[in-house]
């Protein structure tokens, strides 16, 4: 059983770290927390179901075009609404309390015109994995497995696509400083552009991933974001490494604590564990701590 429910808590877990992937790679990119982005995990998973249950694609097909889909659409968003509010020069700067609420703005956005759409339904992706499998006395589901595979896959082109590729190095210095990156030549604007849009790629992805295993509604979005956003915070907020970890932890956390100590508390446990991480170590486990002088 130990092992039946650690392979759970890691594709949960998996699937936290992906959307805490995209919230930690828009805020190392464009220095703004994307409070909307449960709702743009929400928006895949609908997407991933229409192109799945439908169009009648393959399921590999349906995730890769739902990431395409909800990318164009994080880029939209970016473009249209958040880019105003936070233009200057040749980059970006913080918008403060303007860019909070644009953000929950958003998110309500979104909701509502899923409402529209998709109504208060909810749906199930049509059955796509078989019997589980047996590995001596272990039963292994293959949902769970194919998420790990997937998710791995995801943060493995990612991390290649950012450090061997000369689009990736230019993403990587806009993140680092966009003034300089300016400076150098590089279009700072189309590169903010592509973060958005892979950030939401990356939470499209962790929809279309969670969809067959859980029911899509237009509600799924902000539970998923308190858990993605603890995950976040828990591994370093804007290091990357640290939200694929922190994610793993808060779904293990979680599902061992609601087998062991009781499943109607499980959503708390993701809060105790952040508790604890903050009290031992504020930045987080892979946080840097930047000192700033007076």
């Amino acid at each position: 059983m130990f092992f039946d429910f650690l392979i759970v808590g890691l594709s949960i877990g998996i699937v936290y770290g992906i959307v805490a992937l995209g919230i930690s790679l828009i805020y190392s990119g464009l220095d703004i927390v994307h409070f909307a982005h449960g709702e743009i995990f929400m928006l895949g998973a609908f997407i991933g179901l229409v192109f799945f249950n439908t169009v009648g694609f393959p399921y590999p097909v349906a995730m890769i075009l739902a990431m395409a889909v909800t990318g164009l659409v994080g880029v939209f968003i970016e473009r249209v609404f958040y880019r105003p509010l936070t233009r200057s020069g040749g980059g970006y700067t913080v918008a403060g309390m303007g860019m909070i609420i644009v953000g929950f703005g958003m998110a309500i956005i979104l909701q509502n015109v899923a409402f529209l759409i998709w109504g208060a339904t909810s749906f199930g992706y049509d059955p796509i994995y078989g019997p589980p499998i047996q590995l001596g006395g272990i039963s292994l589901p293959r949902s769970y497995l194919w998420i790990l595979v997937v998710a791995i896959t995801l943060m493995v082109a990612l991390n290649l696509f950012l450090q061997r590729t000369k689009l990736g190095l230019a993403v990587r210095a806009v993140a680092a400083n966009k003034e300089i990156a300016s400076l150098m030549g590089i279009n700072v604007p189309v590169m903010i552009s592509l973060i958005f849009g892979v950030a939401c790629a990356l939470g499209a992805a962790g929809g279309v991933l969670i969809g067959p295993i859980n029911f899509v509604s237009v509600e799924m979005g902000y539970l998923m974001l308190i858990k993605a956003f603890s995950a976040a915070v828990i591994g370093g907020f804007g290091s990357l490494p640290g939200a694929i970890l922190g994610g793993l932890l808060v779904g293990v956390v979680e599902t061992f604590g609601a087998a062991y100590i009781s499943g109607s508390h499980k959503d708390i446990y993701a809060f105790i564990l952040l508790i604890v991480v903050l009290m031992v170590r504020p930045s987080g486990i892979m946080g840097v701590l930047v000192k700033v002088k007076a």
